[in-house]
């Protein structure tokens, strides 16, 4: 006989966009979340930290830290209520069982990797290929459920956005205009191919990351005798010169004037400027900044609204602090906001990406009272993938929730405990209470009714196919 709610060992990644020390709320969560393990460095950035079975950072139980979450279900499968038929291999070749999805906190400070996630076909080719770099043969749609404040690029914008953005800003004009895919692109602007051909173009340009190239060429220039260059025009040749100067003429003229001829409003354009000046700021020269600022959507979260992005969906996240819940893969390719030598093969790349312009807000999902939680209540999140759904409860003083029985495993973080008095959590199936902390994070089986008390706020990463209002439409 196993327990029915499991606190779990947690590990962080120190990816460099991480935000650093106690700039990340990662770092008020590390100390329970991960245990005895944890150890913090106020000049470390703390990226994500991982809740899930994936191999890759695999969760472990708290007092057994020598046993992997993954193990202990494969000794217990009945935890996993119906999960196993639904999907019995989320992480091919494994034999442990798993949970379907990757459940993260995720801060950043600069933009992520420009990336798609690739769909099943595409994903069980390069597991095959290459094991080490793909290490699941899964797809991974997801979402992003803001913590704080949250700006991050999901999808191309509408077709006719774009085309008021390359037509009206002339640095754009000069930079792209030697490319025979953007005379095609201008004759047909609204053709998923053209767009898509312009794009690769782009990303495939020499990357000039920080001027370093042409300093270089000055200092070789005052040494040899040699005249320089001329100037170059407004813009220059490269994609640096041409945020450089866009930045330059928004400094001196106002995001008003320079962007006048697109379709942004006042608070788009200002969102745009600031993008531009910290994607240059981290990734000077990086053409994905093209790409990005002016072909994608920028979509704005405020704490607790949450956006979907489907399999092959380009995005990259550009700051802010998060909740991102995907299926159980770590599949990924990634374009740009990376050094030349990471950047994955451009024409699969671009063959993969999904190219369907539209406007941001069809990326955000909606959130409802959920019809199988009780007292207080939870929200639901409307998430339109089969293999995960999220819940949040959001810690009323003065009364506890309920979560009815679900048919498939949960695993929640506590964020937010009562700062006087006991938290608790309670598996009213087994009618065992266990005393809790802020950070901790804990697996909940299958057919479990699982009790929050006052105070406690959580997050909760779950499977469920009972009820359709946590499934929203497929996109």
């Amino acid at each position: 006989m196993t327990d029915h709610i499991i606190r779990l060992a947690c590990d962080a990644q120190n990816y460099p966009w991480g935000k650093v020390g106690n700039d990340s709320i990662i770092s008020q969560f590390g100390p329970e979340a991960s245990g005895n393990d944890w150890k913090f460095d106020e000049n470390t950035p703390y990226a994500e930290l991982w809740m899930t079975t994936h191999p890759n950072l695999p969760s472990k139980l708290y007092a057994h830290p020598s046993t992997l979450l993954s193990k202990h279900l494969y000794e217990h499968p009945e935890l996993l209520g119906v999960v196993p038929q639904k999907f019995p291999k989320p992480v091919e070749g494994k034999k442990d069982k798993h949970v379907p999805f990757v459940f993260k906190i995720l801060t950043c400070k600069q933009a992520l990797p420009l990336q798609i996630h690739p769909d099943k076909t595409l994903a069980a080719q390069l597991h095959a290929r290459d094991p080490a770099k793909f290490p699941d043969a899964n797809h991974k749609p997801e979402i992003a459920v803001a913590l704080t404040p949250f700006l991050g690029f999901a999808g191309f914008a509408p077709f006719d956005r774009i085309e008021s953005n390359l037509r009206s800003i002339p640095e754009l004009a000069q930079l792209l205009g030697r490319f025979a895919s953007y005379e095609a692109y201008l004759r047909d602007p609204t053709s998923k191919d053209k767009v898509k051909a312009l794009v690769k173009d782009i990303l495939g340009m020499n990357q000039k990351s920080s001027g370093v190239l042409e300093s270089a060429k000055d200092a070789i220039k005052a040494v040899t005798g040699l005249a320089r260059e001329p100037e170059r025009e407004r813009g220059g040749g490269d994609a640096q010169g041409v945020v450089r100067s866009l930045i330059e003429r928004i400094e001196r003229d106002g995001a008003g004037e320079v962007f006048g001829g697109t379709m942004w409003d006042q608070e788009q354009g200002q969102r745009i400027e600031r993008a531009l000046k910290k994607t240059q700021e981290y990734y000077a020269g990086d053409p994905g900044i093209i790409v990005a600022c002016f072909f994608m959507n920028l979509i704005e979260l405020k704490p607790g609204e949450a956006m979907y992005v489907p399999e092959d969906g380009l995005h990259a996240w550009l700051d802010g602090q998060i909740i991102e819940l995907m299926a159980n893969s770590d599949d990924v390719l990634n374009a740009a906001f990376i050094e030349p030598g990471e950047k994955d093969d451009l024409n699969i790349f671009i063959d993969a990406m999904r190219c369907d312009p539209r406007p941001a807000e069809t990326y955000k999902i909606k959130r409802a009272r959920w019809s199988l939680s009780e007292g207080a209540g939870a929200e639901v999140y409307q998430v339109p993938a089969e293999e995960f759904s999220l819940y949040h409860v959001a810690g009323s003083e003065s009364t506890s929730t309920t979560i009815k029985p679900l048919n498939g495993p949960t695993i929640a973080i506590l964020t937010s405990v009562p700062s006087t008095g006991t938290a608790t959590i309670t598996d009213k199936t087994a009618n065992k209470t266990i005393e809790v902390n802020k950070g901790q994070v804990y697996f909940v089986a299958a057919g479990t009714t699982v009790e929050f008390g006052a105070g406690v706020e959580a997050w909760a990463a779950f499977y469920d196919d009972q009820v359709r209002e946590q499934t929203g439409d497929m996109k």
